[in-house]
């Protein structure tokens, strides 16, 4: 994505999907982000670099977004079934928490049972999750 305008905030989101040998399930995802309600590209998103994991069978999808269109989160919510968003920077609306804080207050790392997170937008993460993005 360019743009001539000075001044534009940017807001990135990382996508940590479960998949990474099935390389059309991680581009349908992507696409699930490019792509707006009727199948039009969305001009104020890119994605920056996916980047798969065969080992670990992870991926990570990068997007870089207009602040504007924050909505991104509600959509592959909607267009991804199973997927859970947490929220934080910008996007964490009125807190604004940085990351390290989000995780903490989540008890991110120290959970065993990752049911018992409660995601801002989407369902609470299964035993193995199929994506979650921040």
């Amino acid at each position: 994505m360019s743009s001539s305008r000075v001044g534009r905030r940017l807001a990135a989101c990382l996508l940590n999907v479960s998949e990474a040998r099935r390389k059309d399930v991680v581009e349908n995802i992507a696409k699930a982000a490019l792509l707006g309600e009727n199948g039009e590209k969305r001009p104020e998103v890119s994605v920056l670099n996916i980047f798969s994991d065969q080992d670990y069978n992870r991926s990570v999808i990068t997007i870089a977004a207009s602040v504007d269109e924050l909505s991104l989160a509600e959509t592959l919510v909607l267009s991804v079934p199973g997927s859970s968003v947490f929220l934080f920077g910008e996007a964490d609306l009125p807190q604004k928490r940085p990351l390290v804080q989000r995780r903490k207050q989540l008890g991110w790392f120290a959970r065993r049972d990752l049911g018992a997170l409660e995601p801002d937008l989407g369902v609470a993460p299964a035993r193995r999750c199929g994506l979650t993005g921040s």
